[in-house]
């Protein structure tokens, strides 16, 4: 079983903090200390799909807990993520819900990153279809899990804009990803009587797939708005936390159906150090 962390109280303490942070931490990636860190992921989402009036929702929730390896490469660092335990549920009104356990992953993420989070993918696992392109990918593991960094010293209310976008196919499945993400420095914040520098993130999102849900063909185009928070340990130099909140909305085209469906996605998309590995 996974235990995820009680949140709320983290949540709370992140709205509390004025950002009047003391600390000038250099937000570069290197290789930590240790150099081998677990993290725990909680990835869900929500779909209403809308048509000639009538409405359904599809759910979508997945916890996970991931072992990173960081080691020296050159000037960067390659990571390997080793997927340990998951368990996911996929579900409509249509048929039963299909549901996934850590065995559908097959090798894992191996991917080299410079100090600024952007990402070379160097292997994918292979990944058992139908259900498991919809609760992990790891191309979103390598693009997605770290946020990007400025690579400099900075301070309370210093901000950068970067830009993830990447295309994958996997699991039988294909996705496209664009996110625009404007980073705002808060300062350092205490949670739990340890001390992390706080980064708010909002920007926009546009995204794609393609793939087979209940034995029927798929496509999907959404975009939308995504914000959210990460904490920086500085003295590890390791991403702590991290949380992403998107409200997205396009359309579906199912094959068997003659016109797109109106859909609405809502996705909460979390990650929390854990001294397990």
């Amino acid at each position: 079983m996974i235990r995820w962390p009680l949140l709320s109280p983290l949540l709370a303490s992140l709205a509390a903090c004025a950002g009047a942070g003391v600390g000038v931490p250099t937000l570069a990636y290197r290789v930590p200390n240790p150099p081998v860190v677990g993290y725990l992921v909680a990835d869900t989402s929500r779909v209403d799909v809308e048509a000639a009036g009538q409405g359904f929702e599809l759910g979508m929730s997945a916890s996970a807990r991931w072992r990173m390896e960081f080691v020296p490469a050159d000037a960067d660092m390659q990571v390997t993520a080793t997927l340990l335990a998951l368990a996911a549920r996929v579900a409509n009104p249509v048929t039963i819900a299909q549901t996934a356990d850590e065995s559908v992953v097959s090798g894992p993420v191996v991917f080299t990153m410079d100090p600024r989070g952007q990402a070379t993918i160097v292997s994918l696992p292979v990944l058992s279809p139908p259900a498991a392109f919809q609760v992990v990918s790891g191309a979103k593991i390598a693009h997605a899990f770290f946020p990007r960094l400025p690579g400099r010293v900075v301070s309370a209310r210093d901000g950068w804009v970067d830009t993830v976008a990447y295309a994958t196919e996997e699991g039988g499945a294909g996705t496209t990803m664009r996110m625009v993400i404007r980073y705002t420095a808060v300062g350092d914040t205490v949670v739990g009587g340890a001390t992390y520098f706080l980064v708010r993130t909002k920007g926009t999102s546009e995204q794609s797939a393609t793939g087979v849900i209940s034995n029927t063909d798929f496509s999907q185009a959404v975009a939308g708005t995504t914000e959210g928070y990460f904490l920086w340990d500085n003295a590890a130099g390791v991403l702590h936390a991290l949380e992403y909140r998107s409200e997205l909305s396009g359309t579906m085209q199912v094959a068997i159906l003659s016109v797109p469906l109106d859909v609405r996605v809502r996705g909460i998309f979390r990650i929390m150090r854990t001294d397990r590995e």
